[in-house]
């Protein structure tokens, strides 16, 4: 008996000192964000026309400010970010505190819930 509450014990401070799981968000109510928060600026598919804002299609991984067919601003040219979902969540939020001159006019998606939707969106739709 003594091993098995051991056992418990253990796992149960294992399971206590782990670091809280990020949320997965739901890619379906991320297309939904996207089309009412995003699609007016920016497009996800392959050779999409960059519009207010550039096109997304291959955003995971690329660095921020080299999408060909759209003119950066010079603080997203020298932000150096490499989009990942870390650092899409970041920018979603918050564009403007994250790089301060940014041209996107978009105030950010406070919400925590709509914005992991967005980026489970995205991470599908612009591969």
């Amino acid at each position: 008996m003594r091993h098995w509450a051991v056992a418990v014990v253990a796992g149960l401070v294992g399971f206590a000192t782990q670091a809280p799981a990020q949320t997965a968000g739901d890619a379906a109510k991320g297309q939904r964000v996207f089309n009412l928060q995003c699609k007016s600026c920016h497009t996800v598919e392959k050779e999409g026309a960059s519009v207010s804002g550039p096109n997304l299609h291959g955003l995971f991984g690329r660095k921020a400010g080299t999408a060909a067919g759209y003119d950066f601003s010079d603080a997203m040219r020298n932000s150096g970010i490499t989009w990942d979902e870390a650092a899409l969540a970041e920018y979603s939020r918050d564009p403007k505190g994250k790089v301060p001159d940014t041209r996107m006019l978009f105030s950010g998606i406070k919400q925590p819930g709509p914005l992991a939707d967005l980026v489970a969106y995205l991470e599908q739709a612009t591969r």
